[in-house]
């Protein structure tokens, strides 16, 4: 039996730290730092944030507490989600394992001086997760009860990511540390689970439970979309506070 949590989504993702490095002190030759007085500003920064995901996709050294990127590791989300009378969703997954981030494109970007703010566009081709689930609720007439392995595929998903900063100098090091982030979803265009063993193993019932999560996509993403932006807006403010207290905001901005 799942314990009810309240309405929306509860996320968890504990990564133990230990000592490394205080910041990137030697800048990579990747990365090349943007001018804000320079035309085509806007775009050097959205390649100085997409080469994040990129280049730094298993970790970035000397930060012993961010992990790998891609796959990037989850250890618990639980999802409460009642859209309507058709589609009600009690999810826990745990040991998610979400691959693909690497491929994260970032189409626009812009820095607000006077506010330390940035907004950017992202777009995701192909994000999949794995996890062990336990799952209880229905989806249109059909009951959804059990627990097991289960798999998610979103695909094109864009979203706008505001990240709010704060500067920081350290050793004569400027830093932009993320106070709070902000993610808006505009689009997706796939979205299917495939959960295993529900039902306790009856294949003819969980044939029927995939079969229909598969042809009733948009309308269970449209009921677990506020759970899907929390998610999303909850790892990447994580992964960002971790990054850019780790790397010089001069690495990206040289004139900050």
């Amino acid at each position: 039996m799942l314990h009810k949590t309240t309405k929306g989504l509860a996320i968890l993702a504990l990564t133990l730290v230990v000592a490394g490095d205080k910041y990137l002190a030697q800048k990579p030759d990747f990365l090349k730092p943007c001018k804000l007085t320079e035309s085509g500003f806007d775009q050097c920064l959205a390649k100085g944030y997409q080469i994040i995901f990129s280049e730094y996709k298993n970790g970035i050294p000397g930060l012993k507490g961010l992990g790998s990127i891609d796959p990037l590791h989850v250890k618990r989300i639980t999802i409460n989600e009642k859209g309507n009378n058709a589609i009600s969703l009690n999810i826990v997954l745990s040991n998610v394992l979400l691959e693909g981030l690497r491929n994260t494109q970032v189409n626009e970007a812009n820095f607000d001086k006077s506010k330390y703010m940035t907004k950017a566009k992202y777009s995701l081709p192909d994000t999949t997760l794995k996890f062990d689930y336990e799952v209880e609720g229905r989806i249109l007439s059909l009951p959804m009860n059990g627990k097991g392995k289960g798999e998610m595929k979103i695909q094109n998903l864009k979203i706008d990511v505001d990240l709010k900063f704060k500067l920081r100098e350290e050793d004569g090091f400027k830093f932009t540390d993320v106070e709070n982030a902000r993610v808006l979803i505009n689009d997706v265009g796939g979205f299917h689970f495939n959960l295993e063993n529900l039902f306790n193993g009856q294949k003819d019932l969980e044939n029927s439970a995939n079969e229909l999560l598969k042809t009733s996509w948009m309308e269970i993403f449209q009921t677990l979309r506020p759970s899907i932006r929390t998610t999303i807006q909850t790892i990447l403010e994580d992964r960002f506070k971790k990054v850019f207290g780790h790397i010089p905001g001069t690495y990206f901005i040289e004139d900050l």
